[in-house]
């Protein structure tokens, strides 16, 4: 079987619809200003339905592929949306538990840099250890000294298993949010250099930005190439799968790259707060720790 690149007609036009709902609220706002707050709301991702994509069709989704979500997470990452609607697509997807919830959901994850929760806010687990005696519960030293824990066995009605296919879908994509980052950072950094004026003529006309854009594109590209190659993983029957983790842990690494290349091209004001740069910088890092984390070695 031909491996299959191209999303489907769902994945396009569902990332078109939610460009045109992030872009009619956000506008132009620069992604500092938002980075941090809500400006959106996820009750209008939940009305949109944007959260159920990737739930099979027989439990009541849109049933799309792991390709499709592809192209949604890297809308997502074009804008830096500061909520989980990537990792709530993903949790729905597998959990059922997770589709009876109308608040977003997250996931914790064990990185090189101790636990991350991303947009958790609240203690409030949708899983918990299966019945039985096996299991630990997680606490810090001063906390233990301050209270006496009892542990009795609990039946979890309805456990949710983070199976290694789930994980590497959801870090499919994360590293697909990475190249959306990436994909905006160029646009912006070309736009800023068409613009940009030294000696009176657009910065982007000098043989050095031009080279650096050229060869940004090229880092966004083979990003994305990544991404998409792993996306289509299960599409290509009767051969050897690739190695999901190298292949996202490249896309991210490189996405870094371009979003830092991004910073050099805007000089200066590449550096300052208001441009926003740090932003995708930060986003992309903290997204290859989380998938480093979530695929074991």
């Amino acid at each position: 079987m031909a491996t299959r690149m191209r999303a489907n007609e769902i994945g396009l036009l569902a990332a078109d619809g939610v460009r045109d709902v992030l872009a009619g609220t956000l506008g132009d706002t620069p992604v500092a200003d938002y980075a941090e707050t809500d400006p959106l709301g996820w009750a209008v991702l939940r009305d949109g339905g944007w959260d159920e994509l990737g739930v099979p069709e027989d439990a009541g989704g849109a049933g799309a592929t792991l390709r499709d979500l592809a192209e949604v997470a890297m809308v997502c990452g074009e804008f830096c949306l500061p909520s989980p609607l990537t990792v709530t697509i993903a949790a729905k997807r597998w959990s059922a538990t997770a589709r009876d919830q109308d608040a977003p959901v997250t996931v914790a994850v064990r990185t090189r840099a101790g636990n991350i929760a991303p947009f958790g806010r609240q203690a409030r687990p949708l899983c918990g250890l299966g019945d039985g005696p096996d299991g630990f519960l997680d606490a810090s030293a001063a906390a233990a000294d301050t209270f006496a824990m009892t542990l009795r066995p609990v039946a979890i009605e309805r456990p949710t298993v983070f199976s290694p296919q789930a994980a590497r879908e959801l870090a499919v994509l994360w590293a697909a949010e990475g190249v959306g980052a990436a994909r905006r950072c160029l646009a912006d950094s070309v736009e800023y250099a068409s613009g940009r004026k030294q000696f009176g003529v657009p910065i982007g006309s000098f043989q050095a930005v031009k080279h650096r854009a050229a060869h940004t594109l090229e880092l966004t590209e083979r990003a994305e190439t990544a991404v998409l190659w792993a996306a289509a993983d299960s599409y290509r029957e009767g051969h050897e799968s690739i190695e999901s983790r190298r292949l996202l842990l490249h896309s991210l690494t490189t996405a870094q790259e371009v979003v830092e290349s991004a910073v050099q091209i805007h000089g200066g004001m590449g550096f300052t707060w208001e441009m926003g740069l740090h932003v995708f910088l930060r986003h992309v890092v903290t997204l290859r720790e989380l998938v480093d984390g979530l695929l074991p070695d």
